[in-house]
């Protein structure tokens, strides 16, 4: 004979810890997804658009400018252009990569120092990246990855600030 746990059946968890039949219709109550968790991810992606949008502009309009050739198509020669494209480029990372990694650490990685290593580290290797957009430029107009790495690395601090800040509100909330 079958018992409950091994029936086929769908099944729920009650606060005893047993298992329970769940009735028809009903889904179980203790898998709720946190409300405070899901605005913290909706907040965490603006932030990181408002960021990394903030990044990749600093760095253009830092060294993108010293590109006098018309062979370039940077922020002077695209304008707005180069911002929209940015702008889908920012969001289409964020959800296949960041976001994940971001869910991976607030899982695994609690410690604060660790996040912002981590954070930092891949904010400033996407810097190295986007300077490498550069290449065909870097001697004959003197850019530096310098501008890059610094402006990456400072918008992996503040992304990692505000996932640690909404990860103690989110907390928070959920304590109360």
């Amino acid at each position: 004979m079958m018992d409950a746990e091994h029936s086929g059946k769908l099944l729920d968890r009650d606060e005893t810890g047993k298992a329970s039949r769940l009735e028809p219709g009903k889904r179980g109550g203790n898998r709720a997804v946190n409300g405070a968790a899901v605005i913290k991810y909706v907040i965490l992606c603006v932030v990181y658009i408002i960021i990394f949008m903030g990044a990749l502009l600093m760095v253009e309009l830092i060294e993108g400018r010293k590109i006098t050739t018309t062979e370039y198509m940077g922020l002077t020669n695209m304008g707005g252009g180069y911002v929209i494209l940015a702008f889908f480029f920012t969001v289409i990372l964020y959800v296949l990569a960041v976001l994940p990694l971001t869910l991976v650490v607030n899982r695994w990685l609690r410690h604060p120092l660790l996040q912002g290593v981590l954070f930092t580290g891949l904010a400033i290797w996407a810097g190295q990246f986007q300077y490498r957009s550069y290449e065909f430029f870097i001697e004959g107009y003197g850019v530096q990855p310098w501008t890059s790495w610094w402006v990456f690395g400072t918008a992996g601090i503040l992304y990692t600030a505000a996932n640690v800040w909404l990860t103690r509100l989110a907390d928070r909330q959920r304590d109360v």
